[in-house]
């Protein structure tokens, strides 16, 4: 049986922050709206722009040029402004020497999540990443039901991420997922979405990674 772990990119994988505030700064003030609070802007990270500016109160009529200022800066600087989170190079690695296969399944656009994975020399360590189209407008659950469709019948599958998306986008398809606490998600939020286990390591998620997998 062939053993599957999916991947959530930012805030699991890569801390994405730097580059998303950029990003959000010239969104923001390029339709002139003031930025919201640290907190709200946060949460930015994980779900689809789309959902995310609606969700912090921007006018419909300026959600669209938002968008368009947010994605040109993060395509243009942003995207590259990212770090991979220590330590998670060598779960990889350690994921991959187990004979798992890593595939990512991310809410950012397929277009920018392939540069930053060969950017932070990640790319090697992945099987396959599937994105979202340009425009987002994939919800995390559909982005992960073309991940699994495109695996060997029978495969036993993991979803790792940070965020209540993940968790949710996962079940959709009868699929668990360990959450990861150095990402922009806390424990309550994956907790109360039904996460399997939540690690705050690295080192940890491994190890409950290959016993969930182990477990088959």
């Amino acid at each position: 049986m062939e053993r599957v772990v999916l991947l959530d990119l930012d805030g699991t994988l890569i801390d994405s922050w730097p580059g998303a505030l950029h990003a959000l700064t010239d969104g923001f003030r390029g339709v002139g709206l003031d930025l919201p609070d640290e907190a709200v802007l946060r949460s930015f990270i994980g779900p689809p722009i789309h959902d995310s500016v609606r969700r912090a109160g921007v006018p419909d009529e300026l959600r669209a040029a938002l968008v368009a200022g947010y994605q040109r800066a993060l395509d243009e600087r942003g995207t590259l402004m990212a770090q991979a989170f220590d330590g998670v190079r060598d779960a990889l690695v350690d994921l991959r020497a187990a004979g798992a296969r890593l595939v990512v399944a991310t809410a950012k656009p397929h277009a920018s999540a392939v540069p930053v994975l060969a950017h932070l020399d990640l790319a090697p360590l992945v099987d396959a990443v599937f994105g979202a189209p340009d425009d987002e407008s994939e919800t995390k659950g559909q982005i992960i039901g073309r991940a699994l469709a495109s695996l060997p019948e029978g495969a036993r599958v993991v979803m790792v991420g940070d965020r209540v998306h993940d968790v949710e986008g996962a079940r959709e398809h009868g699929v668990d997922c360990v959450g990861v606490l150095w990402g922009f998600g806390d424990r309550a939020e994956l907790e109360t979405a039904g996460a399997h286990a939540v690690v705050d390591s690295p080192d940890a998620l491994v190890a409950a990674v290959l016993g969930y997998l182990d477990a088959a």
